[in-house]
């Protein structure tokens, strides 16, 4: 199966288990009616930060994403108990291999990333976070193997550029102050059809942050 076709099929299935486990639609829309709850004890601001990893592919169709680990540094801004604005920077590094002229290749490129994203919380522990998200690039090289003979070569400025896509993101808060997730995340920008390298990415990412500080409820 097409690798991003393969990542829509998992995108599909992922929105069909954040369905699942949301409140019914009618009693989740009557919640976030009624607006803030000035009563409710909750912090205002809470700073989290934690590793991510990641399987960022190309829409080209002929590449094989491989792993890679990062981090992140988000803060997040409560309207009310159930709603909060999220942002932050990340640190994003994406590996793919393919052929190149009959030799195997491995693209390794390192993005900043600055994510804003609304948080809703149907239930307690279960949050749904979705926005956008702009990939800013910081370098790239390639590796091609020649008779197991690794030549690494750094890409020439103009190839790989910053981009703009967007992010949908499920996660589980347990233990007061740990946070679990798995988002599917794309982007994209035009690339010249006389050039191999592409800019548009997309794939899943999961991990595990800490909340670092919180204001006072």
């Amino acid at each position: 199966m097409n690798v991003f076709l393969r990542n829509i099929f998992f995108f599909i299935f992922f929105i069909f288990i954040v369905k699942s486990n949301a409140q019914g639609g009618d009693l989740l829309i009557q919640q976030y009616r009624r607006g803030p709850d000035l009563n409710a004890n909750y912090p205002k601001l809470s700073v989290f930060l934690g590793p991510q990893s990641s399987r960022i592919n190309t829409d080209l169709g002929t590449t094989s994403p491989t792993l890679t680990f990062g981090g992140e540094l988000n803060v997040e801004f409560r309207v009310s108990k159930s709603v909060g604005l999220i942002s932050g920077l990340g640190y994003s590094p994406v590996a793919y291999k393919y052929l190149s002229d009959e030799t195997s290749s491995k693209d390794q490129l390192i993005y900043l990333t600055l994510p804003l994203m609304i948080r809703l919380k149907p239930t307690e522990r279960v949050s749904i976070n979705m926005g956008g998200i702009y990939s800013i690039y910081q370098s790239g090289t390639q590796t091609l193997d020649f008779n197991s003979k690794p030549e690494k070569i750094s890409f020439e400025k103009g190839i790989f550029k910053n981009s703009v896509g967007g992010i949908v993101q499920m996660g589980y808060h347990f233990l007061d102050r740990f946070y679990g997730y798995v988002n599917y995340r794309w982007v994209k920008r035009f690339s010249p059809a006389t050039q191999s390298q592409t800019n548009n990415l997309a794939g899943f990412q999961t991990g595990l942050s800490i909340v670092l500080w919180e204001s006072k409820k």
